[in-house]
């Protein structure tokens, strides 16, 4: 372990060779893989496998109730499912929404703004803007946000036992097909409608596709938000570069994410075939195990990769993965933070944590790290 900056709870990465085998706590054996170019390669060579996720294991079958079909299919089938979305997260249609997402961040400031101080960030900001974004993206009935909010995060958990986690999904998959159901029949104009009108996915696998954009575009950007915040507030040395011209911002979102990358548990890949990774021999059958963060800050690529730095040259980090499975709503993700972190700091200049550094404490039981609570005053 590496320690750099020991008031900031994203500095703890993992080192060694191309990859080295360590003992899961439930005693399981796994290739644990740290470093940029075997990440990548892990990521993105189709010798690895992504159906071969033992915490995965529902049928990718048309007809088949689950969630994960698109992260967890291997390519070509995986085709199939990632073209319809990828039509739907066009950099044009991303511009379109810029406005409205505007209007969305603007009114939670002024809400913030009201609050009696010091304020949550994370309720304030940092969960209602993409819960907001994805809800009438979805058209998901507002009503129903709370509860839809709870069961996205919930399936994030990884001490969810099988029996929660199979009660939850049922839950969301049976309300999503309901929803699904009515678009068929009265489509209109939000991603269901839109997965839908296609014609290439049954009604199924578009529930299956809603529940993973719920869980994805919601909890992971509520995530990123509470972390770029912290980081710039933790950092108040580094220029914050939100205002002048567009690739300053660009530049900042880019060294937060690499710098403070959210996936932290790894991504899972199975090996099909025998492969040598580096100096090291990987059997076919091997589970191995990518770890983003750490390939983010691999020395041998970047000086002072253990450093925030927003003057940073943008660097092709894998905050969003690698290779056929790379997250297809990362556009919209860096959209969103570039408004939040150029209006929040535009409206509250003297903005700064109500408690110390040192006392931020990350959400380690989730999928995306986060936090729980982030106080502010200004």
């Amino acid at each position: 372990m590496a320690q750099s900056e020991p008031d900031w709870p994203f500095s703890a990465t993992l080192s060694g060779g191309p990859a080295t085998s360590v003992r899961l706590a439930g005693g399981e054996t796994v290739w644990l893989v740290t470093r940029y170019e075997e990440v990548r390669t892990v990521l993105g060579d189709r010798r690895f496998s992504a159906s071969g996720d033992p915490l995965h294991r529902a049928s990718p079958g048309a007809d088949a109730p689950c969630i994960g079909r698109l992260p967890h299919t291997d390519p070509p089938e995986h085709a199939r499912y990632r073209r319809p979305m990828g039509r739907a997260f066009t950099s044009r249609r991303i511009t379109a929404w810029e406005p409205r997402i505007a209007e969305v961040v603007e009114r939670h400031l002024t809400a913030m703004a009201e609050q009696e101080r010091p304020v949550d960030l994370v309720e304030a900001l940092a969960v209602p803007v993409p819960l907001t974004v994805i809800g009438e993206l979805m058209d998901l009935p507002k009503a129903d946000w709370p509860a839809l909010r709870q069961a996205a995060s919930d399936l994030l958990s990884v001490e969810l036992t099988r029996e929660e986690a199979a009660r939850t999904s049922g839950w969301l998959l049976d309300y999503l097909r309901e929803l699904v159901a009515r678009r068929r029949s009265a489509p209109g104009e939000d991603l269901l409608s839109e997965l839908l009108g296609h014609g290439e996915l049954t009604d199924v696998e578009v529930t299956d596709l809603g529940a993973t954009v719920l869980m994805g575009g919601f909890d992971s950007l509520a995530a990123s938000i509470s972390t770029a915040v912290a980081l710039l507030l933790c950092h108040p040395e580094q220029p914050r570069a939100l205002a002048g011209p567009a690739e300053r911002l660009d530049r900042l979102v880019e060294e937060v994410l690499r710098h403070s990358t959210i996936v932290q548990h790894g991504v899972d890949r199975t090996a099909l075939v025998a492969v040598r990774l580096g100096e090291v021999d990987i059997a076919a059958g091997d589970r191995v195990v990518a770890h983003l963060p750490s390939a983010n800050r691999d020395e041998r690529l970047w000086p002072r990769t253990g450093e925030f730095d927003t003057t940073r040259p943008v660097t092709p980090h894998l905050a969003f993965g690698h290779g056929p499975h790379q997250c297809v709503g990362q556009q919209l993700a860096r959209l969103e933070l570039r408004l939040v972190l150029a209006r929040l700091f535009h409206r509250f200049p003297g903005l700064r944590l109500a408690v110390p550094a040192s006392e931020l404490t990350l959400r380690r039981d989730r999928t995306f790290a986060g936090f729980q609570e982030l106080l502010v005053t200004w």
